[in-house]
């Protein structure tokens, strides 16, 4: 795990944080964020920022300062306030996926044990609970003159029609409670009325590698603003492996999968990171190895000849240089006269040993 780097002197310095997922180098206009919006979702591939940028922006929304002070402040006093302000209950954090349901983020029934003196479970009853959203809104509407932020992690993961329920008139800005149209609904379970108070913000953060933008629903879509994070490989443009541009490398590997597939699942920057502290080919390899290798496989389905494509293999002539050898299949030599069709002539083998050579990486 490789820490904070040795100096810190604002957002545009950070190189990684072992508390969040993401990397990301903030080099976007202020302008951009002249007003926070109230919901609001990051998008892109993976790598690329969008769990780093909830943290600004969650700091931002609480201490009612536009996104612009906030970078330009030490990076560790902004980590500290993010931590500070989660164990007071004014940002709270989740995780949707597919099991993910409304009665764990609204309210639902759920079983309470009751046992007798010797511990053994007598009885089993049932409340009406409320959930983390829910209870979130409560503690908000204590605290009414402070900012609350709600985090969502991979939003589109979840149904998010059924999680939310009536949440999705309930979260128009226009309908908070404090607003002109503030509107209230009655739960279906607890039968009180509940409504979204002004000062809370909800950020979602979505992987299109997973999902594309479009499976969102419409009227979701139409409540939230959206903001996509593509990598950024002008981030990386310092950062050389023995004359190797890291910068170069990302972009053209890049460039052919959104010709090989598309922009969506592109490979974000924060993967070469650990590259500007370690420069070395015993870095790369292991960024190649551990990460990109197996993320392409996933992209293509393991689909080795796009791969290889991607990976400059079918330019190497050299094959000790090639990071997935093609193989001819002798299938009469193995099988002998055959009239069953057995497909393709070709296996594919992965060549450990050359994601160690320098070299290898150039025809990228």
């Amino acid at each position: 795990m490789i820490l904070k780097p040795k100096i810190l002197k604002n957002v545009k310095d950070v190189e990684y944080m072992d508390d969040f997922d993401d990397w990301y180098i903030f080099k976007e206009n202020s302008s951009d964020y002249a007003e926070l919006p109230k919901n609001m979702i990051f998008y892109g591939p993976p790598g690329t920022g969008k769990t780093y940028h909830t943290l600004l922006y969650a700091v931002a929304v609480i201490e009612e300062k536009s996104l612009s002070d906030i970078v330009n402040e030490p990076l560790e006093d902004i980590i500290k306030r993010y931590h500070h302000y989660k164990a007071d209950g004014l940002i709270e954090f989740t995780t949707f996926h597919q099991s993910y349901s409304y009665e764990e983020f609204i309210e639902g029934i759920r079983p309470v044990m009751t046992s007798d003196s010797d511990n053994v479970i007598s009885d089993v009853k049932y409340k009406v609970s409320s959930g983390l959203f829910k209870n979130f809104c409560d503690r908000a509407k204590q605290s009414i003159q402070t900012n609350h932020v709600f985090i969502i992690d991979e939003i589109n993961r979840g149904n998010i029609a059924k999680i939310f329920g009536e949440l999705i008139t309930l979260i128009e800005p226009s309908k908070r409670i404090g607003q002109l149209e503030g509107t209230y609904t009655r739960l279906p379970y607890s039968k009180e009325s509940f409504g979204v108070p002004d000062n809370i913000y909800i950020i979602g953060t979505m992987n299109t590698a997973d999902r594309s933008i479009s499976t969102i629903d419409t009227a979701l879509r139409r409540r939230f603003q959206f903001k996509e994070m593509q990598p950024d490989p002008s981030v990386l443009s310092e950062i050389y492996v023995e004359e190797l541009s890291i910068q170069q490398l990302l972009s053209h590997m890049n460039q052919k999968i959104s010709v090989l597939y598309d922009r969506e699942h592109t490979i974000g920057h924060a993967y070469f990171m650990p590259l500007k502290n370690n420069p070395t080919v015993e870095t790369l390899a292991s960024i190649f190895k551990s990460a990109i290798l197996p993320l392409l496989q996933e992209y293509f389905y393991e689909d080795y000849e796009k791969i290889r494509l991607v990976l400059g293999d079918n330019k190497k002539v050299n094959e000790s240089e090639q990071f997935i050898i093609k193989n001819v299949v002798d299938y009469d030599a193995l099988f002998g006269s055959t009239d069953f069709d057995l497909g393709d002539s070709f296996q594919y083998k992965i060549n450990a040993a050359a994601f160690s050579i320098i070299k290898a990486y150039h025809s990228i």
